[in-house]
């Protein structure tokens, strides 16, 4: 049960970010951003969300799928729930710091808050695994 609730917030929060993503890379030509309006679009165009030059929400989808790789694994041995341990507190720290950066900013990613509110709820159910 922990880990299947862990796949779907893993999941959840990748597909997401993987969006935000898109858009930040100008594939995806608007984000759609239910409850924030222009929020999302201004948030993924903010000078932040681009650490190294490279768009945050590619960063948090492949993090997202690495712990969803890890969770697949059949038999995981101790250094791998170590490894999801550290990945969700890395998830939890930069979803934290993004907040702080949006709440400076002025403006909020729909995608963003819901990864930042998964994020806890994730780490939970990875320390749970154990």
């Amino acid at each position: 049960m922990l880990r299947a609730c862990a796949v779907l917030l893993s999941t959840a929060s990748a597909g997401a970010m993987f969006y935000v993503g898109l858009y930040q890379s100008r594939i995806v030509e608007r984000l759609w951003c239910p409850l924030n309006g222009k929020g999302c679009e201004a948030v993924a165009d903010a000078s932040f969300a681009r650490p190294f030059g490279v768009p945050d929400g590619h960063i948090a989808a492949a993090l997202y799928l690495v712990i969803m790789g890890l969770l697949l694994v059949p038999s995981r041995p101790h250094w791998a729930w170590i490894m999801l341990i550290a990945l969700g507190l890395l998830a939890v720290a930069g979803n934290v710091i993004g907040v702080y950066d949006m709440a400076r900013l002025g403006s909020f990613c729909t995608y963003c808050l819901l990864t930042t509110a998964a994020s806890p709820l994730l780490l939970w159910a990875l320390w749970r695994l154990k």
